[in-house]
């Protein structure tokens, strides 16, 4: 909201303002991150540990340069284990990842999220736009996909539901809360909105790439370009929009479409 209100001039901060209170989270989240991709521990420990630490870590970071205190912070990193732990028993108990953006919704409407770009007025009109947009680049993905390497869509309930629920819950909600609702705003702030936006779409990327759960070579490439695409994408509609809402709706309905592929 500062930079929609300040377009053309930035005011000079110093970089840790605003993240020093996050320093601790991240760093103790990028440890446990590390130890799930290292193989020292087995596989159902790794992924409860490396969910919780890469997407509940993201969105951790996000809330507290937001303002919020660290113990409401941690709150979906706890909601992201419990769900990840209740996916080894059934997978159909991904859908416990759908508590992380309805305790974030509670916050939005308290008014707890408004530096996050997150709350009311609600921009429907604009959440329209950007699910149209996602919808443009799914179609893109699907094309591509289709006619170079061969896939096909199928609808696997059993596969696409949990695979849907943890992109809604985890995935979606983490990088549009830390490279769209913290990341490029606190760029924002320092440099115009295109350097702002380029550097959080590099970030955003990169995150991806170096996922470990983007195991493939092929993968890894097209991540780095889809995810490019739609981080460009998503930072332009909150800028638009003054709202993380239409970029939410853009990449909850992409990573439907590459949900139906991955299942072909």
């Amino acid at each position: 909201m500062w930079a929609l209100r300040h377009p053309v001039t930035a005011t000079a901060l110093p970089w840790r303002e605003g993240w020093s209170n996050a320093a601790g989270v991240a760093t103790a989240c990028a440890l446990g991150a590390s130890l799930a991709a290292s193989g020292l521990i087995p596989h159902e420990p790794a992924a409860v540990v490396g969910v919780a630490a890469i997407h509940g870590g993201l969105i951790a970071v996000a809330l507290i340069w937001a303002g919020r205190p660290t113990r409401e912070a941690l709150v979906p990193i706890v909601l992201l284990a419990l769900a990840r732990a209740l996916v080894g028993v059934n997978a159909l108990g991904a859908l416990a990842y759908l508590a992380v953006p309805v305790w974030l919704a509670r916050e939005a409407i308290a008014g707890r999220l408004a530096r996050l770009e997150l709350g009311a007025p609600w921009p429907w009109g604009p959440v329209a736009i950007g699910a149209a947009s996602g919808i443009a680049l799914a179609l893109h993905l699907v094309a591509c996909a289709s006619r170079t390497l061969g896939y096909v869509i199928r609808f696997d309930a059993d596969a696409i539901l949990p695979a849907f629920a943890y992109d809604v819950g985890a995935n979606v909600v983490s990088a549009e809360l830390f490279f769209r609702g913290a990341l490029l705003h606190h760029l924002w702030r320092r440099w115009t909105f295109g350097v702002a936006l380029a550097l959080a779409s590099l970030a955003a990327a990169v995150r991806y790439c170096f996922d470990p759960f983007v195991a493939t070579t092929e993968l890894r490439v097209g991540a780095a370009v889809y995810m490019t695409m739609l981080a460009i994408l998503n930072g332009v509609l909150c800028r638009w929009s003054a709202s993380l809402l239409p970029g939410l709706a853009a990449a909850a309905i992409f990573f439907a479409c590459y949900r139906l592929l991955a299942s072909g």
